[in-house]
């Protein structure tokens, strides 16, 4: 009987030291500090993401018992660092990641359902824009959270549309009489540069504009062709802008960055770009000037034509392992909050990042006058936002497939008809 009594007490001890040793990792510190691992796609997030750092570095001032460990990379090396803890089962307590991954991150099974953060904060719950949620949700688990909005359009000249009589275009019809006064000046309409085949962003929003989002799903189901009447329409009103000479006529030797510049010296009348080029477009002579446009509207496009592109960019994802320690999940809580509510999202406008909220925000007109415009086309009441934007709902192959064949009739190498037919040969060889 002692030698067994010695036993149970051997074992209680036993049990007590890897108990221990379990929560050694999560529990706080002897000061009764938590710290969230925290790993991001930039080696620099003083410099390289000021937005997001400062975000931190406010939520750290005003939580003083939770530690940010900001762990950053460059892109490449940060997404191949995420896959090899992944296997090891160590990944991150928050950290960015592309959505492809993490989507494969959930299936795996590796990723915390945010579903309950979501609901015991309803005011950032109403707050977010619609897509901003459903595109990181699986079958009713949010197991991400966007890093920031992504808002693509074209950013427009104002003083050149005034100086030669022209209105800020609505249809596609009012664009085609506003290309035809500018190439008469030597004016190009649209700066583009066909050498980054990637740099179609409005161009994408314009083909939601002839449902894209309705098809895209039977498309790849091979139930539909991409190689459709509707999309045949899309294509056919590129090739008129090309035929009225809207495009540089450098473009297929132009890059975008040259593009950028050409807007930026006057040379063009707009520019295809997203909310990346503001700080750059507002600092440029003609900063004063520029406004921001979602685009034109169709009238034989398919269903509402006010489609605006405030999509989410890639996500913030937590592990599955810090939502299993209620110390690090509350941590983990109090950082997303903060992140999406209003003090937040202040911080993010005051670095020019567009609000993914409704939250009020304060913008400096006089300061930021190109911001205040795209904000002001984010808050139109009477237009929606796609989704996504068309490229990243679809494999990679079909991504490039679907810019080879937009500046594939932007320079005049396919007709409308090739120009649906190599998109749904390449989805062929996915099926």
């Amino acid at each position: 009987m002692k030698k067994f009594k010695m036993l149970i007490s051997f074992l209680l001890i036993i049990s007590l030291f890897l108990v221990g040793c379990s929560n050694e990792d999560s529990a706080p510190s002897a000061d009764g500090t938590t710290t969230i691992d925290f790993a991001i796609h930039v080696a620099n997030p003083t410099d390289q993401e000021p937005a997001f750092y400062q975000v931190i570095e406010q939520f750290q001032a005003e939580n003083p018992d939770i530690k940010i460990n900001l762990m950053g990379k460059e892109q490449q090396e940060h997404v191949k660092n995420i896959k090899m803890m992944s296997q090891s089962d160590k990944l991150p307590d928050v950290f960015w990641m592309l959505p492809a991954s993490a989507k494969e991150l959930e299936e795996a099974d590796m990723l915390m359902d945010l579903t309950e953060f979501i609901d015991k904060n309803p005011e950032i719950k109403d707050s977010l824009k619609e897509n901003m949620l459903s595109t990181y949700n699986n079958n009713g688990k949010q197991y991400g959270l966007p890093y920031q909005p992504l808002v693509t359009g074209f950013f427009y000249n104002q003083a050149l549309f005034e100086k030669y009589g022209v209105g800020i275009p609505e249809t596609f019809e009012d664009l085609v009489e506003a290309t035809k006064v500018f190439e008469k000046n030597g004016i190009t309409t649209i700066a583009k540069g066909a050498k980054d085949h990637y740099s179609v962003w409005a161009f994408l929003t314009m083909l939601s504009r002839y449902g894209y989002f309705d098809k895209i799903d039977a498309i790849l189901a091979g139930k539909e062709s991409y190689n459709n009447a509707d999309f045949l329409k899309y294509y056919q009103k590129i090739e008129k802008l090309r035929k009225l000479k809207a495009f540089p006529k450098n473009v297929t030797t132009q890059s975008y960055f040259q593009a950028v510049e050409q807007f930026l010296n006057g040379q063009a009348a707009m520019l295809d770009s997203g909310m990346w080029d503001v700080k750059k477009i507002e600092q440029s002579d003609i900063g004063k000037d520029v406004g921001f446009w979602w685009g034109p509207t169709f009238a034989d496009g398919v269903d509402n034509q006010k489609i605006s592109s405030i999509v989410p960019a890639a996500p913030l994802l937590v592990s599955k392992k810090a939502g299993e320690d209620e110390t690090k999940k509350e941590a983990v809580f109090k950082l997303l909050k903060f992140y999406y509510g209003e003090d937040g999202t202040q911080i993010m406008i005051d670095n020019q990042v567009p609000p993914m909220t409704n939250a009020e925000v304060n913008i400096d007109e006089t300061e930021h006058p190109v911001f205040k415009k795209l904000v002001d086309q984010i808050r139109l009441e009477d237009w929606e936002s796609q989704p996504n934007q068309p490229d990243l709902v679809v494999p990679e192959s079909m991504a490039n497939a679907m810019y080879d064949s937009i500046y594939g009739v932007i320079n005049g190498t396919y007709t409308p008809e090739q120009a649906t037919k190599i998109v749904e040969d390449k989805i062929s060889t996915i099926n």
